[in-house]
């Protein structure tokens, strides 16, 4: 009986392992709050860092947005201002053994800083979800989409009358490492 724990033991240590995924991708948003519609398109950089067990994977989730245009559209009037963003989240998720991946994010905190003006600087700032599939037929590629719901409900540190609630589908690519 012992021995056969310990081979379980060691079997499944032997398929635990670290994740590191670093991800390339393209974000396109929209949202609105109150009478404004929001949209807001970016590339995203980011990666996963977590560990793997039988399938199994869970760890820290972070992306940064590049500089981009967030337009604001109220009653026909158009205004851009350039905002960069950014996310730290927890994820789990599974590898199926059919060459897909599913992962589920919480965002701890996702900001949109603004980049110019007199503003510069100042964010708005909440959290969100995520819900992510990967296709893994390509040698060490992962082709990937993903939903985001982000629901940003402070500006510099003060609440929002109305929050802005922004839904983003992105696509991209990955490389993740099972080390």
């Amino acid at each position: 009986m012992k021995k056969l724990l310990l081979a379980m033991i060691i079997t499944v240590s032997a398929s635990a392992g670290l994740l590191v995924e670093p991800y390339l991708g393209y974000e396109i948003g929209s949202g609105e709050a109150g009478s404004t519609d929001y949209t807001f398109n970016t590339s995203v950089l980011g990666g996963r860092v977590g560990y793997t067990m039988l399938g199994l994977m869970g760890g820290i989730d972070y992306s940064l947005g590049m500089e981009s245009d967030l337009e604001g559209k109220t009653g026909g009037v158009t205004g851009k201002t350039k905002y960069s963003q950014d996310s730290l989240g927890l994820f789990v998720g599974y590898e199926l053994p059919i060459l897909l991946r599913a992962w589920a994010t919480y965002y701890l905190s996702t900001n949109l800083e603004r980049q110019e003006g007199t503003d510069k600087g100042k964010e708005y700032s909440g959290d969100g979800l995520g819900l992510g599939v990967g296709f893994t037929g390509l040698p060490f590629v992962s082709l990937n989409l993903e939903y985001r719901m982000m629901s940003y409900d402070e500006y510099d540190g003060n609440a929002l009358a109305n929050k802005i609630d922004m839904n983003f589908v992105m696509v991209g690519v990955s490389l993740p490492l099972d080390l």
